[in-house]
């Protein structure tokens, strides 16, 4: 019995939830196009959870409105919104097996108890897990245990898939191939999903778009490629993708050019002009956009000291101290630098931007 995909739009509007003084999200309003992934990303407590729980009815938002396929769901319980959802526990019955854990929410429906068994099936088969049918949960690693909790969800045909930070209990390299099997799927069958998580690289593996929280507010929402490349403000830049913030001053606009010249104190860096606002600013840097070398031009470079030196196999990663600032930077393997070592670091315009100070 094949597994059809119902997608729908979601709509937050004006959604804020209090615990008693303490506001965990405030008035946030987001639209979800329909079959796309959409993650909510950020630090512990800045409300993504619980923004979450609130699009599955199972935490009632103080105001506002949410609507699924344009239909006002405010008010309804959790079982009436077509919604499911992936936990970070996997919530599996232990005493059942992994054949009636997959069909166990469909229990309520009218298909006969054949058919509840074929539609778990083909869920079974859509995660890779087809003839495992009698194993328990105890007898599965806990990659399997996810995949079976993604085909319970999936069983029921929701309008809207959930996932609250589903890979967190996995090794590195599990997470990495389950948040691909978790892309394929929700590309190959249309699925509106919501995703929660706080791993940044993740959230950039797997999303169509990226909405960052900070204290319960919506920061800035895009694409992987926008977030990184264009952050809005210095905590978007910090949080994604580990970029060194350095303090500087726009010392000169061109205008026909259309790029700014940045002071760094004892450098000048020009990058494109994007119509930042005030002088001030902090400079933009990902470790990859710096590159280290013994020997460099003052004129063109920043001076600096290596402080600490981290071999990872496949790239160093540095630690360097330069007049104003420190950064984080990331080399390939041929470029060694001892800690203490007096290097140069070259900043590629590429890979920096700017944004506001303050």
């Amino acid at each position: 019995m094949k597994i059809v995909s119902r997608s729908a739009a979601v709509r937050l509007d004006g959604v804020t939830k209090a615990f008693g003084k303490t506001i965990a999200v405030d008035a946030v309003t987001l639209d979800i196009e329909a079959g796309t992934l959409v993650t909510l990303l950020g630090p512990s407590g800045c409300g993504k959870t619980t923004t979450l729980r609130m699009i599955a009815g199972l935490e009632t938002q103080t105001s506002g409105h949410v609507l699924i396929g344009g239909k006002d769901v405010t008010l309804l319980p959790p079982n009436e919104r077509d919604v499911s959802m992936v936990f970070q526990s996997y919530a599996l019955f232990p005493h059942m097996s992994v054949i009636e854990n997959v069909s166990y929410g469909l229990r309520q429906s009218q298909l006969s108890r054949a058919s509840q068994r074929d539609k778990a099936r083909e869920g079974l088969k859509l995660v890779g897990l087809e003839g495992y049918d009698d194993r328990l949960p105890s007898e599965l690693s806990g990659g399997q245990q996810q995949r079976v909790a993604v085909a319970r969800a999936l069983v029921l045909e929701p309008q809207v898939l959930l996932f609250d930070e589903p890979l967190s209990n996995l090794d590195a390299k599990l997470r990495r191939r389950m948040r691909e099997e978790i892309r394929d799927l929700q590309q190959t069958l249309g699925l509106t999903s919501v995703y929660v998580t706080h791993d940044q690289e993740e959230a950039l593996a797997v999303s169509d778009k990226i909405v960052v929280m900070n204290m319960g507010r919506i920061a800035q929402v895009g694409t992987p490629h926008d977030l990184y490349e264009r952050p809005a403000d210095a905590f978007v830049a910090d949080f994604i993708g580990s970029a060194n913030l350095i303090p500087g001053s726009i010392k000169k606009r061109n205008g026909k050019e259309k790029t700014i010249t940045i002071d760094l104190g004892n450098l000048s860096v020009e990058v494109p002009d994007r119509g930042y606002e005030g002088n001030d600013i902090y400079l933009v840097v990902r470790p990859s956009g710096v590159s280290l070398d013994a020997k460099g031009s003052k004129a063109a470079s920043l001076p600096a000291k290596v402080e600490k030196a981290t071999y990872l196999g496949s790239h160093w990663e540095y630690t360097i101290t330069t007049a104003n600032s420190s950064m984080f930077v990331i080399q390939p393997t041929h470029k060694i630098f001892k800690a203490g070592a007096r290097v140069f670091a070259t900043l590629d315009p590429d890979h920096i931007t700017v944004v506001r100070r303050g």
